[in-house]
């Protein structure tokens, strides 16, 4: 079981795909650009990061999807923009 509560997909051979939150792989490649902004290094605001504002927009942009949606979301940008190869 997911965190979600949706199973994981696997194949009948035990090892496929178990990836799960399809609905957020979807918008996962815009989420990133529309919150690279603040995620740049050197910038902040009175000498903190802007990344609560990256998690705020994400809500922002996407409504309908739950509180955990969004923490999911924005823990995967997170990540994607602390492990870009340019930071």
């Amino acid at each position: 079981m997911s965190l979600s509560g949706v199973p994981n997909q696997q194949d009948s051979t035990g090892g496929g795909d178990k990836r799960v939150n399809a609905h957020l792989r979807v918008v996962f490649e815009t989420a990133c650009q529309i919150t690279a902004p603040f995620f740049e290094p050197g910038l902040g605001w009175g000498g903190k990061p802007l990344t609560l504002y990256a998690r705020q927009t994400l809500h922002e942009k996407y409504p309908d999807l739950t509180q955990q949606d969004v923490a999911l979301l924005f823990a995967a940008v997170q990540r994607f923009h602390r492990g870009s190869p340019n930071k």
